[in-house]
């Protein structure tokens, strides 16, 4: 059922029904009373829902497929990073490019022993 895909999503995010919601633009309790079967949940919801955290739309309706279209987790690190890279000031940014190079460098240095 869509409600139970709905839950496994969530989980699979490392959600609460809060976070999940809040990113929804929904309240926890709408998310709790989906999960429960107390109301079904409208389409433009799911879409957004698979819009925003790459899900699988025809697994979310069939569950046939993959869960999720790419790797949930890499992809929301990558978008929190990019989002508070473009909200520094210019020198800010210079200096997380450099930080980042360093940390990258450091990487190197310590798989190739």
């Amino acid at each position: 059922m869509i409600i139970n895909r709905i839950k496994l999503v969530r989980e699979a995010l490392h959600l609460s029904q809060r976070a999940f919601g809040e990113k929804l633009g929904v309240s926890r309790d709408v998310i709790s009373n989906i999960e429960y079967g107390r109301v079904q949940p409208k389409k433009l919801l799911l879409q957004h829902m698979c819009q925003l955290y790459k899900v699988n739309l025809r697994w979310l309706e069939t569950g046939e497929g993959e869960m999720f279209e790419s790797a949930p987790a890499a992809d929301s690190k990558f978008e929190e990073a990019l989002s508070i890279f473009k909200s520094l000031r210019p020198e800010f940014q210079d200096y997380a490019l450099e930080q980042i190079r360093k940390l990258a460098e450091l990487q190197g240095k310590n798989t190739t022993h």
